[in-house]
């Protein structure tokens, strides 16, 4: 598993200032029978042992298997829960009683952009740097 330059330490950062960190994520891939949905919650499994070795928690992920063209039936449609809607992150919202104006999103794609628009939540691309990025956000 490779963690982009800086990740570990803005989500302790994060952590540190009792922030709750979440993600969000489609997975089309899943849908597509590319990997199932177990081998996509192994690698999470994986993924979030990795991270709390390195004490960085990650407090809830969310994802979506669902895709209009999904070769597997029951994931075959369009969903609002599918980025750019912003179901996922509405849920999160709701679960978590996440005050939005305190929050931030960053993504890589535009379909990030627009779910956390949807949803009024700050929203920048990802940086070279996680950790410089999150510090910037936080200060604001």
């Amino acid at each position: 598993l490779k963690l982009r330059p800086g990740a570990v330490d803005a989500i302790k950062f994060l952590n540190k200032k009792k922030i709750k960190v979440f993600i969000v994520t489609n997975q089309a891939g899943i849908g597509k029978n590319i990997f199932s949905e177990k081998t996509f919650l192994n690698f999470q499994k994986k993924y979030i042992e990795l991270l709390n070795k390195k004490k960085a928690i990650i407090d809830d992920i969310i994802f979506c298997p669902f895709h209009p063209y999904a070769k597997i039936k029951k994931y075959k449609k369009k969903s609002q829960y599918r980025k750019p809607g912003n179901l996922m992150i509405e849920k999160l919202i709701k679960k978590w009683n996440v005050n939005i104006s305190k929050s931030f999103m960053i993504g890589d794609q535009k379909k990030d952009l627009l779910a956390a628009k949807k949803s009024g939540l700050y929203f920048e691309y990802a940086k070279k740097n996680l950790l410089n990025q999150v510090k910037e956000i936080y200060k604001k």
